[in-house]
């Protein structure tokens, strides 16, 4: 039996409209030994119909049903079942370049890498924007070359690149599970505790934005929670660490109380400084933590 070279996991949730533009982009790649791993999060529409029918079409598709546990507990529920050399995560409303895998894998071989890393198109209806430009191939091993070359920050971008499974076992390193944001912290660990990343021009990822999107759905006090929990991690961490950033990117901005599109209260935190503001203007509070 062929090896698989890589798994493709899939979380599913109510993305019906989407999906078979997203499995058709995977299923269609030069590279034919994946396995795609597909884990419908209890999605309230007809998303198990389609995976059912892409499954009986393809042997490569593998189903797993599971209670919601938001994108990062799909995340794990697939990675815990896959067996391919190397790891990728496809989110179910985006595509792919034909020789998308082909080109990563390649790559990753050639140069003994834990990381390959593509470019990344941003989809908004008719317009495109490069959210990640590789112009050429680069390799890295030390960690700030590797988040300087990933453009992270202010990019954390888990989907366009694949991952040696073997490495993401060592370091033990799952996403967290019931929350948003959890791209943020997994990919801090997996630049900063992998070894090579090497970039792979001429092939891309495309990130669709729409309604629904996690960046475009309505703000609510939980999701200004916990993007700003996600956030904090990475400074302290990068902070622990050595890894280098322009100070902007410390500030963190939570909006703790919003109305009628006016923030009335905001905390800025940068580092280990906090600053309260009324009208996300006039300060009021500073403290250290």
């Amino acid at each position: 039996m062929e090896k698989i070279a890589v798994s493709v996991i899939i979380p599913v949730y109510n993305v019906e409209q989407f999906l078979p533009a997203c499995l058709d982009s995977v299923l269609g790649q030069t590279l034919k030994n994946i396995e795609v791993i597909c884990v419908d999060d209890e999605s309230p529409d007809h998303s198990i119909d389609v995976l059912n029918r892409y499954a009986a079409m393809d042997s490569r598709v593998k189903v797993i049903r599971q209670k919601n546990k938001r994108q990062g507990g799909a995340r794990n529920t697939g990675f815990r079942v896959a067996q391919g050399e190397y790891v990728a995560y496809i989110d179910s409303d985006d595509w792919l370049d034909r020789d998308y895998f082909e080109k990563l894998y390649v790559a990753a071989v050639a140069h003994d890498a834990d990381i390959a890393s593509a470019n990344v198109t941003k989809m908004r209806n008719t317009t495109s924007r490069q959210q990640i430009n590789v112009r050429r191939v680069e390799v890295a091993e030390a960690v700030n070359p590797k988040f300087r070359l990933s453009n992270c920050p202010p990019v954390f971008n888990t989907t366009n690149k694949i991952y040696r499974r073997e490495m993401l076992l060592r370091i033990g390193l799952m996403f967290r599970e019931h929350v948003q944001f959890e791209d943020v912290e997994y990919l801090t660990h997996a630049l900063a505790e992998s070894g090579r990343l090497v970039t792979v021009p001429d092939v891309y990822y495309y990130y669709r934005v729409h309604g629904n999107s996690t960046t475009k759905s309505q703000q609510t006090f939980l999701k200004q929670c916990q993007k700003y929990k996600a956030h904090r991690r990475f400074v302290l961490y990068a902070d622990k660490h050595g890894i280098n950033m322009n100070d902007h990117f410390r500030d963190v901005l939570y909006r703790a109380y919003s109305w009628g599109g006016i923030t009335w209260l905001s905390m800025k935190f940068n580092g280990r400084r906090r600053l309260w503001r009324l009208l996300n203007i006039i300060p009021v509070w500073r403290s250290a933590h």
